[in-house]
């Protein structure tokens, strides 16, 4: 029987999984380390870190290659990611989840900060305190976006230590705070990160790519979320859905 770790994670399973998203970001022909040093890296035995990889060979994600390694596949072609906005709040995960694409996170910094922007769109005061939640979504094993949410930390300091890897965040704060989102405002635009987000979605400073900024309200009008989602440029499409209304009789 499988070694559970914490958080009900088999061994196995969140070997594979921190493996997938580390291959979304390596390059096509990279190598992966050794089985002996992914046994140390990770601290687990040879046996779980052989059935971790040969589930992402099954999956086409890497090659095992005779005598030389195991290294990163060939991507023939790439899907694109599409999210739709229609007429509900459904998030990015959910949406992904819904269409059978495997959707995991990296998490790479989760604090307190304050941040005017922010805090000006989540209608709260330039000082007040908030989370700032930056993370990296991979799609099917490769890299799509990376994002900082941004929520109001005196109500939301639970969440700091929670495991936000895995799952959705609206998912949190549904079940954790009985927050149904009602409402989300999308501005898109194109923008031209530098520096850490450019690093992060392994792109050259300055690099044109797509920006979402989202502000997500409850049901009593408050803005509970806000946050930027900048997308890797060659697999994102946004669609939006528009209904005709009610027809104008006047």
């Amino acid at each position: 029987m499988e070694t559970v770790i914490a958080g009900g994670t088999v061994k196995y399973v969140a070997v594979r999984d921190h493996l997938q998203r580390r291959i979304g970001s390596m390059e096509p022909g990279e190598q992966l380390p050794t089985e002996p040093v992914l046994c140390q890296e990770y601290g687990v035995s040879r046996i779980t870190v052989r059935r971790a990889v040969d589930d992402l060979i099954r999956e086409g994600l890497i090659v095992r290659e005779q005598g030389r390694g195991t290294f990163v596949a060939e991507r023939r072609y790439t899907q694109q990611v599409r999210e739709t906005f229609a007429d509900r709040v459904t998030g990015f995960f959910r949406q992904q989840s819904a269409l059978g694409r495997t959707v995991t996170t990296e998490v790479l910094s989760n604090h307190v900060v304050r941040d005017i922007t922010a805090a000006t769109a989540l209608g709260l005061n330039p000082a007040d305190e908030l989370i700032e939640l930056e993370r990296l979504r991979f799609v099917n094993g490769l890299l799509h976006q990376h994002v900082y949410t941004y929520l109001p930390a005196g109500r939301f300091k639970a969440l700091l230590d929670a495991d936000l890897s895995h799952g959705s965040l609206f998912d949190h704060l549904d079940r954790d705070y009985g927050i149904t989102l009602v409402r989300n405002d999308l501005l898109v635009r194109l923008d031209r990160p530098d520096g850490r987000i450019a690093r992060a979605l392994h792109v050259e400073d300055g690099t044109v790519v797509l920006a979402m900024e989202s502000s997500v309200y409850e049901a009593s009008g408050a803005a509970v979320a806000f946050g930027i989602a900048r997308h890797t440029a060659d697999n994102s499409e946004i669609a939006i859905s528009l209904g005709a209304g009610e027809p104008d009789r006047t």
